[in-house]
């Protein structure tokens, strides 16, 4: 597998290969138009000197007359090889000597015929060297007699030219060595910090989530150090708090279990006429059974809810007759804690599409915490109100409170408070599912030694 460092390098590299071959390409050959042009012009210029001194001096007196006589004029602007063609395109005179048997046309010449300078830049058969011809036609007045042709080698051009680009291919070899040099830097400048996080990672998912990730730089790679380190410290808390609620729970199931047993080993033990014992013996087991009964439905309860394995059976309730019944089954335990509990209805309380079984479940968690945490003397009230779309039950107490630190965790799974009266850390957590459920929200406020107030919202028609 390709590491990033290799495709961050080889990315920067081909970008930059790419960026400096076209670079090269158009400098070369802008250099190689430059000096190209440079030799077209300073050609014409001598050539048209030349065909000019001829055309206003010389065409009077007949081409042949002068190429026998004045051909000097010809070749004293230039020291190009010099050619003068009659219009059938045979070579009448050369600077150099080279008279080539076969007519001349080629598209200089044919150009010049037709009264325009013509340019043509060519290799010779059979050579590498590159040849420059510039032609244009001498005239008698209006009618052409032939055509000056002017021939350079740009051998020396060329030489110029091949030198700058050896020159530009060094300077572009440098450029890339150089950025890989530098792309090598920022490829571990970026994948540094990656494997740092990359083996922090193994390490949590080794169950190791003591050892933080550090990491001085404040962009992306930063907050994701910082995201991994935070998700550890949750995974470590609540990793705290299921070893806590197992703790709890065993507490709390070993309990009834050994009072259970303590019974059974006493009334074994009973004579006939230990009726009353027996009789209290059989009540607390049973009570004892309840208890354990209670304690694994909200059990199976919370792993159902939090695995959303929970479908809620919907129907219209009566919410002002849940309620009513919910305080009715409460009322003797708060009359034997001396506690007033009343409810207090909105007119008209309206049916709502819920699930009217874990509505009772909800309602009886949070009343059972506030009476449990409400002390002798005090109040839970329970007040309906509509909003909106929306149906508002508050449940209110007077009792201990809950510490602010510990406000925004009470519903968390697992959490348990210092509170002694606390239960196993599932039951306002169970009540938070069942209100999602119901596509409704879970607000507490609360102030120590003051109460507890919970909002349970719930949508009417969902």
């Amino acid at each position: 597998m390709k590491s990033i460092r290799k495709k961050i390098i080889s990315s920067y590299l081909l970008v930059i290969f790419l960026t400096i071959l076209i670079c090269e390409i158009l400098l070369i050959t802008s250099v190689q138009k430059y000096y190209y042009n440079n030799a077209k012009d300073l050609l014409s210029n001598q050539i048209k000197l030349s065909a000019d001194f001829y055309n206003t001096y010389l065409s009077s007196t007949g081409l042949r007359e002068n190429v026998a006589n004045d051909v000097d004029v010809f070749w004293k602007n230039t020291t190009s090889e010099v050619q003068i063609i009659d219009t059938s395109g045979k070579i009448l005179m050369d600077s150099i000597g080279h008279y080539d048997f076969q007519l001349i046309n080629s598209p200089d010449f044919t150009e010049a015929l037709s009264g325009e300078m013509g340019i043509f830049f060519y290799k010779p058969q059979g050579s590498s060297e590159t040849l420059l011809s510039v032609a244009l036609p001498l005239k008698n007045g209006t009618e052409n007699e032939g055509v000056l042709r002017f021939i350079t080698s740009l051998k020396y051009v060329d030489k110029s030219i091949n030198l700058i680009s050896l020159y530009l291919i060094l300077i572009g070899a440098f450029v890339i060595i150089l950025s890989g040099m530098v792309s090598l830097l920022i490829a571990n400048k970026i994948t540094s910090p990656i494997e740092k996080i990359t083996l922090g990672a193994k390490e949590m998912a080794s169950g190791n989530f003591k050892d933080k990730i550090t990491l001085a730089s404040k962009d992306e790679l930063g907050k994701l150090a910082n995201t991994l380190n935070y998700m550890s410290e949750e995974i470590l808390k609540n990793e705290n708090l299921k070893n806590e609620f197992i703790a709890s729970v065993s507490h709390e199931l070993r309990t009834p279990l050994t009072s259970i047993k303590g019974w059974a080993i006493a009334l074994s033990l009973c004579t006939p006429e230990d009726k009353e014992q027996f009789q209290d013996g059989l009540s607390i087991i049973e009570q004892e059974s309840d208890r354990l009964t209670l304690l694994v439905d909200e059990l199976l309860d919370f792993s159902k809810l939090i695995s959303g394995k929970i479908v809620l059976n919907k129907d219209y309730i009566d919410l002002k007759d849940l309620l009513d019944n919910t305080e009715k089954q409460l009322l003797p335990r708060a009359q034997r804690e001396n506690i007033r509990l009343s409810v207090n209805h909105c007119n008209p309380v309206p049916y709502i599409l819920a699930d009217g079984n874990r509505l009772k479940q909800l309602f009886m968690n949070i009343l059972d915490n506030s009476l449990k945490f409400t002390s002798s003397g005090g109040e839970v009230k329970i007040t309906t109100e509509v909003e909106k779309n929306m149906v508002k039950i508050i449940i209110q107490d007077t009792g201990c409170g809950i510490p602010e630190e510990d406000l925004p965790k009470v519903t968390e799974k697992f959490y348990k408070g210092k509170n002694v009266k606390s239960n196993n850390g599932i039951g306002l957590s169970i009540c938070k599912e069942i209100v999602s459920l119901h596509k409704g929200s879970l607000h507490i406020k609360s102030e120590v030694n003051v109460g507890t107030e919970i909002i349970v919202k719930l949508p009417i028609e969902v």
